[in-house]
């Protein structure tokens, strides 16, 4: 992967509609992501207010997801976890029932 050092500008025509996210950050490079990762339509998903925010501390690896038309997702992980991916790491997702029975149900 070669170094790039790629400034990412938000750009908001208006015929997109409202802004739903700000990126700010600088791409070094491109590669392939290299294993499949399967998500379970059971996989847990949190459900966020608006100004929600994540900032790393470390490198990162992005994937923009294309939904439809008019929609992404990004999936985003550090490059350690990418690489452990890579490296044939076993990859887990928690369903709603598994989260709920750990996290929410009391016992």
């Amino acid at each position: 992967m070669e170094n790039l050092n790629i400034k990412v500008e938000n750009v908001e025509p208006e015929m997109y509609g409202k802004t739903t996210r700000i990126y700010k950050y600088e791409i070094d490079g491109f590669t392939r992501l290299g294993k499949e990762i399967r998500i379970s339509p059971k996989a847990n998903i949190t459900i966020n207010k608006p100004g929600y925010t994540t900032e790393f501390y470390v490198e990162t690896v992005n994937v923009v997801i294309g939904i439809g038309k008019d929609h992404t997702a990004d999936l985003i992980m550090s490059k350690d976890a990418w690489e452990a991916l890579n490296a044939g790491e076993p990859v887990n997702i928690i369903t709603t029932e598994d989260f709920k029975k750990k996290y929410i149900y009391k016992k």
